[in-house]
């Protein structure tokens, strides 16, 4: 599940989840839980190299940075030709990290 908090005081929405809120500093926050949410491929580049073991397998790796529906922008993995401006949905791969695709 990917996780969003919104700021109770500003409706500020943040991604990752913070103590506080990184707009205004409240430490109202709610979680709005999805086991996907829809983003735009803001950037995307190739890795043919890692020196984390567990990715060397996967190489080459697609990154790319996303930005959510809601506001907040993250990097992940980018599954099948995703590119530059194209819409994606978001989730949390079987190892916790975010996976966008078609």
């Amino acid at each position: 599940m990917i996780r969003l908090q919104r700021c109770h005081e500003c409706a500020h929405a943040q991604y990752p989840p913070r103590e506080i809120c990184s707009a205004c500093l409240s430490d109202r926050l709610a979680s709005d839980e999805a086991a996907a949410l829809p983003a735009r491929v803001l950037a995307c580049t190739v890795l043919h190299h890692s020196n984390e073991p567990r990715f060397r397998p996967r190489l080459p790796i697609v990154l790319g940075l996303v930005r959510f529906e809601a506001g907040p922008v993250a990097l992940c993995f980018l599954a099948g030709s995703a590119s530059p401006g194209q819409v994606v949905q978001v989730r949390e791969g079987e190892d916790g990290l975010l996976t966008a695709g078609p």
